[in-house]
């Protein structure tokens, strides 16, 4: 993650909402609205599940690409699709994503953090426990 100092800065990293797109593992393309935070140079991240369909097809393959979007997904006119490897992670890094989502969201956050409390209860699992970064592709 960045520590605030100035630096090279890829623009993906300053939309409120991506459209990242996974494949799944006959190669067809799925698409998910994400929050994104900047997490070093030339690097993105967001929080997720980790029972999530979009790890599982990252574990499976983890090329993705990244485009604006709107909060439902539908790509930004005039926006540019980002290619990028994807990895999961957990502990320090997740908890260094999850501080800068809070930071950059907050009250949507907030929001969606008190939507975790029924679905933890329904026995759904946390709906963020792991992060995935993003290295994207100059």
């Amino acid at each position: 993650m960045t520590d605030g100092s100035p630096g090279e800065r890829h623009p993906i990293s300053s939309e409120r909402t991506v459209r990242l797109t996974t494949r799944t593992a006959d190669g067809r393309p799925k698409h998910t609205p994400v929050w994104i935070v900047e997490a070093g140079p030339g690097q993105v991240a967001f929080t997720t599940g980790s029972r999530s369909w979009k790890v599982r097809r990252i574990r499976n393959d983890p090329s993705v690409v990244l485009q604006a979007s709107d909060d439902e997904g539908t790509v930004l006119p005039g926006s540019v699709p980002v290619s990028g490897t994807a990895t999961v992670v957990h502990g320090a890094a997740y908890r260094s994503v999850r501080q800068a989502i809070r930071r950059k969201y907050r009250w949507e956050d907030v929001k969606i953090t008190l939507q975790e409390v029924p679905a933890r209860l329904r026995g759904r699992g946390p709906l963020s426990d792991c992060a995935v970064l993003i290295d994207l592709q100059a």
